[in-house]
């Protein structure tokens, strides 16, 4: 079977594991190539991919798109991939989507090298976001959330506080002793975007679905992304587009700690138009999409995650589309730098053609009517009914 990496030319002419450094952007340290050797004779050289979507919905078309490029990239090349839940956001996250997404998974043909959560290592996030303390690197903020967002916020007054000061209120941020939206912990790293200091951690006095009510801060994507994708030993981390002003983010946490730093490489999206993951629908991408159909669910305009309107995998299911005539799909367009926005159209057109080739034919009378034969001795003496 061809994978998505098959029809994307030159845009995948990746590095091979073990050579990051030779990727553009790639930030090499004094330690990269031990990192590097370290690395190398734990995974033997395998190229390893992470499918990590976030347990708040169900997967949709778009996500099918990662789905084949992930698994099918390292498929083709003789290595693995993780299924890992980025389940850091105890508020919005479901033992359902948990399920749902791992059978969505299973369906289009896909099996997981090992099922993994980011709250697996939550511990080792905790231990080295006390080291990136110690290190001058991170503080903790009492501003608002709403106060730092968007790309011209207020300095933090509090950016220069004393290192054992942060230490202690993030100690006392992780004993519940400092209120839901009081503190965070931010990095002191400027995105490629312009955004400034990113929060690493904040307060969810949330029971969590692994953990129950352990911890009550949480790590934030741009703090658990690149460091999972170092415990796991990923050679490529596949992003969509969206997160490539968060890799300057990525390389300067891990060579900022001091840890194997794999290679982030970002590829358009998938779009259809007409559906409330478009981007004609919506200005962020995937999980504004999850948002939008949460809404509708929730307001009763669609019955739920499986309405036959919808484009998600499981609607996709019910309305009878095969897996791999999706998976076609995906491998048709291929994977490019720019973000694809497609008519359904092109969609149906490769189930259609799947089913003219894979489906069985045969002949059925819809309305029979039962015939008696009287003279049937007469016309054929020398045969039975039977024949």
């Amino acid at each position: 079977m061809e994978t998505a990496v098959d029809l994307v030319g030159d845009a995948t002419k990746f590095h091979k594991p073990g050579e990051n450094y030779t990727s553009p952007g790639y930030v090499v340290t004094t330690s990269t190539m031990r990192l590097l050797k370290e690395h190398i004779a734990q995974t033997k050289g395998m190229v390893v991919t992470r499918f990590p979507p976030e347990p708040n919905g169900i997967l949709h078309i778009g996500h099918a798109k990662a789905i084949n490029f992930n698994f099918g990239y390292a498929k083709k090349l003789g290595g693995i991939t993780y299924l890992r839940y980025d389940d850091t956001n105890p508020e919005k996250e479901e033992e359902e989507f948990f399920r749902a997404i791992k059978e969505m998974v299973l369906w289009l043909g896909f099996t997981p090298y090992k099922v993994t959560h980011a709250s697996d290592h939550f511990d080792q996030l905790y231990k080295w976001a006390k080291k990136l303390i110690r290190l001058d690197q991170a503080y903790v903020c009492h501003q608002r959330l709403e106060e730092i967002r968007g790309f011209n916020p207020p300095p933090s007054p509090w950016r220069d506080r004393p290192i054992e000061e942060s230490l202690q209120l993030f100690e006392d941020m992780k004993n519940g002793k400092i209120d839901e939206g009081c503190a965070t912990l931010r990095m002191k790293i400027t995105l490629a975007d312009g955004k400034v200091d990113p929060v690493a951690y904040r307060i969810k006095m949330r029971p969590h679905h692994r953990t129950g009510s352990t911890w009550c801060i949480y790590p934030t994507y741009d703090y658990t992304h690149c460091l999972c994708d170092s415990i796991e030993n990923i050679t490529h981390s596949l992003c969509t587009k969206e997160f490539q002003s968060r890799r300057p983010a990525y390389y300067w946490l891990c060579n900022v700690l001091d840890v194997y730093c794999p290679v982030q490489w970002e590829y358009g999206r998938l779009n259809l138009n007409y559906n409330v993951v478009s981007k004609r629908k919506i200005l962020n991408p995937i999980q504004s999409g999850i948002r939008k159909i949460l809404k509708l669910i929730q307001s009763g305009i669609v019955s739920d995650w499986d309405d036959p309107r919808l484009i998600t995998l499981t609607a996709l299911r019910r309305r009878g589309f095969p897996p791999q005539a999706i998976n076609n799909f995906c491998e048709r367009i291929g994977v490019t730098m720019s973000q694809t926005i497609l008519d359904p159209s092109a969609l149906e057109a490769c189930v259609r053609e799947y089913l003219n080739e894979h489906a069985p034919r045969v002949m059925a009378v819809l309305d029979p009517l039962r015939v008696v034969i009287s003279n049937w001795n007469e016309l054929y003496p020398n045969m039975t009914k039977g024949e």
